[in-house]
This record gives structure tokens, C-alpha cells and sequence, in this order.
């Protein structure tokens, strides 16, 4: 798949959205996703529709053919993937998206129809809607899929899973609590009608907002595109592709019988009433809701692969914890949701690993029709087969019973067995799959064991059977990454040792601790002491600490005769926010010879928020050519200007790309003073500008755009709006600008950060 030289399969029509359109337009793809939730707890994918059908007298294997008709669907994306190109992913989806609700409204009928059409009516008519249904969700999804891997960054691709997982999970607990609500009072046919009526409303909106979703155009195929069957071929032929198809064909096999029959299991084995079944699907949205976030910036940062396999590594748990479960108790309930929630958990990072994956690494985006409409048709027939297979194992093993080592056996224990089994096949697929990871997934489970008690206990164990230095120096720094106070007196136990370079590991593990009164005064006795070396990390480590206690030591501290001592005593009382020395350290600044001590009381006036400082800030900032230096003290200027974090994410997203960055910042400016009616003509033409020249990726372009929007903003006409440290960074970052254009990175940014931060008053 890496250095491929094939002519892309597709050729847009049209440009592909900017990044910023593609940012902005995911809020409505949550908002899509949140109100779709709701529709498919209340219809065909929630806990009542599987209770619905039993309702009606079916047995488990036309439940489980009828069920099988959403996955089979999928077959038809093999034939049709050209076509919805060519009319455009999105206008398909929409279409069909829509389409499915509309037929939905057939389940409304079923209290008059149950009567007349009997039992084997009733399966056809269920079947028929079901089929209808299907057939639209497939067709529609065969747009989404290479729609989604369109309209998604891929550097925001995880945190996105993750927000999108939470305002699902939020809407879905909504859904499930109402659900059982309605059925706790009322389990016959028109409770069901109810919750399905509701569903087919909230999946109108739904519809609607996706249609505010960029991208998607219809594209064009040219002489040169290699057909489908060819790019399907390639997909078959691309090994990476086919472990990641046989690993999730796997754990389809594995977890969907399971999971569709699951309500039948606890109502007739464990024997919860209906609404307790519902309830349940709240313990798995609160997995989902406590989990997605850590997943998703997990995902993000150290790859699909670690979080994917924790993901199936607790899904191995599952059966084994249904299995073993008490039936019929007073706790059978409190048992299952417990499992509930880890079933939520183990589906995040199942979910939002194994989706990023595919999207990211396995799937090529020069060939996602191919590719996609070969994936999703692969996973709808292994899925329609093990609902299928699901109902014929629970129709021939019905009467099994029995005991193995004190535990029940019942008909759904083979399901169970089945899951177990084809979970660590799954894991042993795709644990030699290719990805992106940064980090091993043993790195990467490591990485839960910090910050705990149980760490900490492991390491004192380790700590006093420590035989060497290095030994002793790796624990010390456990100990630290622990966090606990248990670690407290072996802490102090490190300050103390005779070797210099665990007493300088102790200092840095103490600040990683939160403050404790013993750990200040021990790094108030180093700093007071004569070990040159351990006087300045001591300093560091008080700072961030923060305990007031240690200010007076610190004070004290910028008067020593090392210079050293007094840039990390300054750096320390700025990061403590000692407002008491902000006078002493704006009078020693300009007339400070060492530059290193000039960085130090500019970076103390910049966490104290000196708005004195400004202009000594900025002329020390136009004479540094310091790259590294530049941005610290850049840093400082955003501290006062206000909103650091702001400054930091416009920092991190400006490195991968500055335009959008700027863009976003730049149309953000121009949107508040449009609602304070401040916006001027000429000013909203500069600012458009600049903005579409960011946008565009034209950075030159977009920074002299920028130049003038400052100067406009500067002018004495706009100082009633904003404050003069606004003001001043506005007039420095004109004329820098104008001077330098982009050269200055660290000027762009604090141009774009005194528009975030500007105060604009409503007129």
C-alpha cells in the first residue's frame, strides 16, 4: 500500500473540503450521530426490538434470521459502489438515510396487524420491513463509509471517536432510561409502538443534520480508473487487508450471537424482568461514556494497534464472567451491569481502535471506494451468518443442561464457548497486523500502572532490595510517578542517601508528588544548603510544587551570588505566582547583562501576568534570534495577553498546519465582532482575506492579510474596544509582520493570539 503509484480510482468533481470546513462541520456529524442513537435504541438495534419480537411469538431462529437481514444487506455494496460514486457519497447517504425512517413506520402498525395476519403474518410483515430497512441502511452506508474517511481529519481522528462516543453515550443513556421506564409500566405491544414512534422522530433529525456535513461530491471515473472488480482484487491481494478483514470477521462471529441473544439470556436464564434487561444497555453506555475519551486521545497519540488489542483482551473476559454469573439472586442485576459496563469500556477500545486503524493505516484513501464497499459487503455476510448461526445454536442445544465444577449449563453456553474461542483467534490475527502505533501494546498496557498505590507498593518493595545505584535511581523515580503517599518516607529516605546522583533523582521525583509538608521542608534544607547542583533542580521542583511554604526560601534565593540560583529562584516564584516580586524582577530586567537571567525574570513576568512588562517583553523579543529562546519568550507575552492554554493548542495545531490554524483564528475574530456590531466594512474585507488566504494554504498571502487586520484593529478608532496590552501587541504585530512576514513564527502566533483574546464589547 506505501509508495503506490496506481492512478486513483476516483477523480473528484469537485475539490475536497478544506480542513476547516471539515472541522466545522463535525459538529453536525455528532449531532447526526447523537440523535441516531436515539433511533436505533428505540427500533431495530436496542434491547426492546429483540423483546418485541419474542413478544410476538417468534422463536429464536426467525429472531435470528430477521436479524440477519441488516448484515446480509451488505452484499449489495459490491455492486453498487460505482453507482453511489458516481451520484455522490453523501446525496446516496442522505437519500437512503432518510428512506430507511420512512419504512421504520410499517412497525407502527403491528398492534392492528397481530390480530388479523397470525403468527406466520406477522413474521412475513416483520421480515418484509426489516428487509426494506436494511436494504436503505446498506445503500446509504456504502456512501458513508468513504464519505467518513473524506470529511475526518486523520489527526483528529481519535478525539474525534472519543467526543462523538460521548454525546452518543449521553443520548443513548437518555434513550435506554426512557426505554425502560415505558416498559417497567407497561410490557405489552403499545409500549413498544410508543418507544418506536419516538425513535422514527428523533431519526428525522438525524437525517437533517447530516445533510450540513461538507464533502461527499460525486465524482467522475475516468478511461484510466481500473474498475472495481480490479480495485477489489488489489484488496484481496493486499495481505495487511485481509488480516484486518479476517480479524474482524472473527470477532463478528464472536461477539454478535452473543450480543443479540444476550437479552433473551438474561430474561429466561437469569431471570430479570424486561425493564432490568433494558436497563443494562445503560451499564454498557456508561463504559462507553467513562472510557471513550482516554481511548480516543490514547488512539491519537500512541497508535490504533495497543488500544484495539486491550480492547479484545477484555472482551476475552466477557463470556467466561456471563458463564460464571449468579441466576436468580437479589445481585444477579448488579452482576450484569457491572459486566455491562466493562462490555462499554471493551467496546471503546475495541471501536474506536479498530475503527482508526482501518481508516488510518489499512484502508489507502486512493482506493477507499474499492476497498470499502469490499469490506463492508465481506462484514455483512460473516454478520447475517453468525445472527443466523446464533438462532440455529440456541434452537439445537435448547434442552441442554447440566453442571461442570459447580456451574450451570444452559442453552447459551455454547455461545459462549464460541465467543471465548473465536476472541483469541481474533487476538492472535491481528496482533501481526501492520499499524501506526508509537507504542508497543505492552508499552502500552504498562502505561495504566502509574499513578496508583499499587505501583507505588511495588516499587518501596523493590526500592530496599535495590543492590546497585542504577537500581535504586530507576526505583526512586517510580516512586515519584506514583503519586501516593505511601511513598512519602522513602522519599526522604532517597534525599538522604550518600550518593549524589539518587538524591538528584529524589529531588525530581518529589515534584512529582502533590505538596506534603515533610517533602517541602526536606527541599527547602537542599535548597539552603551547598550542593550548587542540587540547590537549582530543588528550586525547579518547589516551584512546581507550589507550597507556599517554601516563598520566603525562594525570595531569598534571587539575591545569591549564582546566577543560576537566581534565574531558577525567579523561574520558581513565577510559576508559584508570587506577586510580590513582580516590581523587583520589572526593574531588574532591562538593566540584567546575563541573558540567561533576562529569560528567567521574562518568564516570571510572564506567569505573574506583568502588563508592565509588555513592551520590555516585545523589544527583547525583536533582539532575540534565539529559536528556542524566541518562543519562551513568546510564551510569556501570550501569559499576559491572558488564555495560555489557547495559545499552547494554537502552538501544536499551527506546527502540522498553520493556515488552517489561522484561518480558524482569523474567522473566529471576524465572527464576534460581527454579534458585537463592530465589524466595519473595510475591516470585514481584511479579515476575509486573510482568512481565505490562510485557508488556502497561502501563507505569505494570509500574513500580510494579518498585518493589515492588525493595523486596523489598532487604530484609534478600535481602542475603546480593546485593552492596551491587546492594543500594543496589535501595533508591535503589524510592523513586525510587515517586516517579516511568516519568518517569524512566533510573531504570527501572537498576532493570531491577541485576536482570540481580544475583548470585544457589544455595542
Amino acid at each position: 500500500m506505501t509508495g503506490s503509484t496506481e492512478t486513483p480510482a476516483v477523480a473528484p468533481a469537485t475539490a475536497e473540503p478544506t480542513t476547516v470546513e471539515k472541522l466545522r462541520g463535525l459538529r453536525w456529524s455528532i449531532l447526526s450521530n447523537a440523535t441516531n442513537t436515539v433511533f436505533s435504541q428505540f427500533t431495530f438495534f436496542g434491547s426492546p426490538f429483540v423483546l418485541l419480537l419474542s413478544a410476538l411469538g417468534m422463536s429464536k431462529p426467525q429472531i435470528g434470521l430477521i436479524l440477519s437481514f441488516l448484515p446480509f444487506a451488505g452484499l449489495i455494496a459490491l455492486f453498487i459502489a460505482p453507482t453511489v460514486a458516481r451520484y455522490g457519497y453523501k446525496r446516496v447517504y442522505i437519500t437512503f438515510w432518510g428512506l430507511r425512517k420512512i419504512i421504520t413506520v410499517g412497525l407502527l402498525f403491528l398492534p392492528w396487524l397481530a390480530a388479523s395476519l397470525g403468527e406466520t403474518g406477522m413474521v412475513f410483515y416483520v421480515s418484509a420491513i426489516m428487509a426494506g430497512f436494511a436494504l436503505s441502511r446498506a445503500i446509504a452506508e456504502t456512501g458513508f463509509l468513504p464519505w467518513v474517511q473524506e470529511y475526518i481529519p486523520n489527526s483528529v481522528r481519535g478525539r474525534y471517536s472519543a467526543t462523538n462516543s460521548i454525546y452518543t453515550t449521553l443520548s443513548g443513556l437518555a434513550a435506554v432510561g426512557a426505554a425502560g421506564f415505558v416498559l417497567d409500566r407497561s410490557n405489552d405491544l403499545s409500549a413498544y409502538i410508543l418507544l418506536i414512534a419516538a425513535g422514527i422522530a428523533f431519526g428525522g433529525v438525524s437525517t437533517w443534520a447530516a445533510t450540513r456535513i461538507p464533502g461527499g461530491a460525486a465524482v467522475q471515473r475516468t478511461p484510466e480508473t481500473p474498475s472495481l472488480l480490479g480495485g477489489m482484487q488489489a484488496a484481496m491481494s493486499d495481505g495487511n487487508f485481509m488480516r484486518y478483514l479476517a480479524g474482524a470477521s472473527l470477532v463478528t462471529l464472536a461477539l454478535v450471537p452473543m450480543m443479540s441473544f444476550l437479552p433473551l439470556f438474561m430474561q429466561e436464564v437469569v431471570l430479570l424482568s424486561a425493564g432490568s434487561v433494558v436497563l443494562l444497555q445503560a451499564g454498557v453506555l456508561v463504559g462507553h461514556l467513562v472510557s471513550s475519551l482516554a481511548w480516543g486521545l490514547a488512539a491519537d497519540r500512541y497508535g490504533s494497534k495497543p488500544v484495539m488489542i486491550a480492547g479484545l483482551v477484555m472482551k476475552l473476559l466477557l463470556p467466561v464472567m456471563w458463564f460464571v454469573m449468579p441466576r436468580d439472586t437479589e445481585i444477579s442485576l448488579y452482576i450484569a451491569l457491572a459486566i455491562a459496563v466493562l462490555v462499554g469500556i471493551s467496546d471503546m477500545a475495541w471501536g474506536i481502535g479498530a475503527g482508526r486503524l482501518l481508516f488510518v493505516s489499512v484502508v489507502p484513501p486512493h482506493r477507499k471506494t474499492e476497498y470499502m464497499s469490499f469490506y463492508y459487503a465481506s462484514i455483512g455476510v460473516v454478520g447475517g451468518i453468525s445472527q443466523l448461526m446464533g438462532g440455529w445454536i440456541l434452537e439445537f442445544s435448547g434442552g441442554l443442561s447440566g453442571q461442570i465444577l459447580g456451574l450451570a449449563i444452559d442453552p447459551y453456553t455454547p455461545l459462549f464457548v464460541m465467543g471465548l474461542v473465536l476472541t483469541l483467534a481474533t487476538l492472535v490475527i491481528l496482533g501481526s497486523i501492520r499499524a501506526d502505533n508509537v507504542f508497543g501494546v505492552i508499552q502500552f498496557a504498562g502505561m495504566f500502572l502509574r499513578g496508583n498505590p499499587f505501583q507505588a507498593m511495588g516499587a518501596m518493595i523493590r526500592y530496599y532490595q535495590a543492590r546497585d545505584e542504577r537500581t535504586t535511581i530507576s526505583m526512586t523515580e517510580r516512586l515519584g510517578r506514583a503519586r501516593s503517599p505511601l511513598a512519602v518516607e522513602e522519599l526522604l529516605e532517597t534525599l538522604r542517601d550518600p550518593r549524589f546522583n539518587v538524591r538528584f533523582e529524589a529531588i525530581i521525583a518529589i515534584a512529582r508528588m502533590p505538596a506534603d509538608p515533610r517533602l517541602t521542608h526536606a527541599l527547602i534544607e537542599v535548597f539552603s544548603g551547598t550542593e550548587l547542583a542540587l540547590q537549582s533542580v530543588a528550586a525547579w521542583a518547589m516551584g512546581r510544587i507550589a507550597d507556599p511554604e517554601s516563598r520566603a526560601a525562594l525570595r531569598a534565593g534571587l539575591d545569591s551570588k549564582y546566577l543560576s540560583i537566581r534565574a531558577h529562584s525567579a523561574r520558581a516564584l513565577g510559576a508559584m505566582q508570587d506577586q510580590s516580586i513582580a516590581d523587583e524582577l520589572l526593574q531588574r530586567l532591562p538593566a540584567e547583562a546575563d541573558r540567561g537571567l533576562q529569560m528567567a525574570y521574562a518568564s516570571a513576568l510572564g506567569n505573574l501576568r506583568t502588563e508592565a512588562a509588555l513592551g520590555p517583553l516585545l523589544e527583547l523579543l525583536y533582539a532575540t534570534h534565539n529559536p528556542g529562546a524566541r518562543l519562551e519568550l513568546a510564551l510569556s507575552v501570550a501569559r499576559i495577553l491572558g488564555d495560555e492554554h489557547a495559545f499552547i493548542q494554537l502552538l501544536r495545531a499551527a506546527r502540522g498546519d498553520l493556515g488552517t490554524s489561522a484561518s480558524q483564528a482569523v474567522s473566529a475574530f471576524k465572527r464576534r465582532l460581527e454579534r458585537a456590531k463592530q465589524l466595519s466594512p473595510e475591516m470585514a474585507a481584511a479579515l476575509q482575506d486573510a482568512a481565505n488566504a490562510f485557508a488556502r494554504l497561502d501563507v505569505e498571502g494570509g500574513t500580510a492579510g494579518l498585518s493589515r487586520v492588525l493595523a486596523l484593529a489598532a487604530e484609534p478608532t478600535e481602542l475603546s474596544t480593546f485593552s492596551h496590552a491587546t492594543t500594543t501587541m496589535m501595533r508591535e504585530g503589524s510592523l513586525r509582520l510587515a517586516e517579516f512576514g511568516a519568518e517569524h513564527f512566533e510573531t504570527v502566533l501572537l498576532s493570531l493570539h491577541a485576536l482570540r483574546t481580544a475583548e470585544v464589547i457589544r455595542t
